[in-house]
């Protein structure tokens, strides 16, 4: 009885893990942080884990928010008029200019951590402040996911 119970209760994690959106049509970005801080985009097709697109290198000012309703405004590989999936946000450290290293964040269907700590950079290359990453999964492929710097 016990195992049977345990078989049942494993099945429900897998349903629960896989009823998880892979991907998200919209993205909010806040900084909660009084750094500016950096990201850039990845994503696929609706509803599909990858990395098949990334976007250009965003900067979010101390307080900001950015709002991606869809994929088009993203730039980079991202295509112009069509929409794509939004699974995740690399996090570089500070400009690309000081070298320093990068984290990944995104939706946990798709393998990826939800949170990324650092230690982020000014435009000058000196240290501002510790800063943790969240992305926070869409709850389905057709909602918005978040990123949000804390």
């Amino acid at each position: 009885m016990k195992k049977l119970y345990f078989t049942l209760i494993a099945l429900l994690f897998s349903l629960v893990a896989l009823a998880q959106a892979p991907s998200a049509r919209g993205l909010i970005v806040r900084n909660q942080t009084n750094c500016t801080q950096y990201y850039q985009v990845f994503g696929d097709e609706l509803c599909l884990c990858g990395m098949k697109y990334n976007s250009q290198v965003f900067t979010i000012p101390p307080g900001g928010i950015h709002n991606y309703t869809t994929s088009v405004t993203l730039f980079g590989t991202y295509p112009p008029g069509t929409p794509k999936g939004i699974v995740g946000a690399r996090i570089p450290n500070g400009p690309a200019s000081c070298g320093v290293p990068a984290g990944i964040v995104g939706h946990r269907a798709c393998g990826f951590p939800s949170t990324y700590t650092y230690m982020s950079f000014t435009p000058a290359c000196t240290p501002c402040v510790m800063t943790k990453a969240t992305w926070v999964d869409a709850s389905n492929c057709e909602q918005t996911a978040q990123l949000i710097f804390q």
